[in-house]
């Protein structure tokens, strides 16, 4: 039996998050980590304002005990990896057990995937989204519980030191002017099979999804060509543990890369002393060059899956009205089986 947690699962929860595998690369990386069964009571207490979901599963076949549970968090919308969250799409970020743990491992997440589904397709989620590590059994049991790959991934990782010392370029904070470009940049960039799993109304936003207005933690800059078009934009993340990057570079202007880079890493060496990560997808093929020039390393590989959930439309059930004038009456069939020509 699969149910949502509750206080009654805390011992389980308790038990199974020690052999769980976490999917949520850049939280790992990031953030000061919270245990699942953290993430499980503040879902509960808070309900829909916490972003995040918990499915327990507990049950006996063959006199075999099958646990496991699942958690998934609301997706930010705008960009992939920035803007405002949005309840019509998921990211499963961590399931328990192990694959590794039991030989039941499989059918125990399986089974969990698919009851994630029909529970986000009835909440009004439309897709489900994964982050696997690359050549695994995880890949296996997502394809079998219909999710597809749509992109892959690779995380660079950079401590080197000193920072770049390069007089001041060009670039600059990004402003409100910019959101619209900065949008059309990434649509022109991005493959049409990732822009149908991560924008399926296949047009763009307008007013753009693109939220310039970013606090401490979060910074974007952008590089303007001399023509006044946006060449390339990085977004970055600060958290209590390292530093994420995004970026966004035309073909046509590979200098952007250094550029932005650069201006990042002077920026960051004047703040603090905190690893940084950027993540690069299997077609941003100008960007791994500028970050190994830089000292950043390969640190893992990933793959990226989605699954549209078929989400429940109310039927509007017809009126009845009272006929008006005469009443219609059936007129019965004639059957030429039986029938002969007179």
């Amino acid at each position: 039996m699969i149910k949502p947690f509750g206080l009654r699962q805390i011992g389980l929860m308790y038990h199974l998050q020690r052999s769980s595998c976490s999917l949520d690369v850049q939280t790992n990386l990031l953030e000061e980590p919270w245990t699942p069964l953290h993430q499980a009571l503040r879902g509960y207490i808070l309900k829909p304002t916490a972003g995040v979901c918990t499915y327990v599963m507990h049950t006996s076949e063959h006199q075999r005990a099958l646990q496991g549970f699942v958690q998934a968090r609301t997706r930010q919308a705008g960009l992939p990896w920035m803007g405002r969250r949005c309840s019509a799409a998921v990211d499963i970020v961590r399931i328990a057990p192990d694959l590794d743990f039991s030989e039941d491992a499989g059918t125990v997440w399986y089974r969990l995937l698919l009851h994630l589904c029909v529970a986000a397709g009835e909440a009004g989620t439309q897709r489900l989204f994964a982050r696997l590590p690359e050549d695994t059994l995880a890949e296996d049991v997502f394809r079998q519980a219909g999710f597809a790959v749509y992109c892959r991934e690779r995380v660079f990782g950079w401590s080197g030191r000193p920072y770049p010392t390069h007089p001041a370029s060009p670039v600059r904070s990004v402003t409100a002017e910019d959101q619209w470009e900065i949008q059309k940049l990434w649509r022109s960039l991005t493959p049409a099979r990732v822009l149908s799993a991560e924008e399926p109304n296949g047009q763009p936003a307008s007013p753009p999804a693109i939220d310039v207005h970013f606090s401490e933690s979060e910074q974007g800059y952008v590089l303007r060509r001399e023509e006044g078009d946006v060449a390339g934009f990085v977004h970055m993340l600060r958290r209590p543990r390292g530093i994420w990057l995004r970026l966004l570079v035309s073909p046509e202007a590979r200098h952007a890369a250094d550029a932005l880079l650069d201006h990042v890493l002077i920026t960051l060496g004047e703040q603090g002393n905190r690893p940084i990560y950027c993540a690069v997808r299997d077609y941003e093929d100008n960007i791994e060059s500028p970050l190994q020039q830089r000292g950043f390393e390969h640190v893992s590989s990933h793959s990226l899956w989605v699954k549209q959930t078929a989400v429940q439309v109310k039927e509007n059930r017809p009126r009845l009205v009272h006929a008006v004038g005469k009443r219609a009456e059936v007129a019965p069939t004639i059957s030429h089986s039986g029938t002969k020509d007179h």
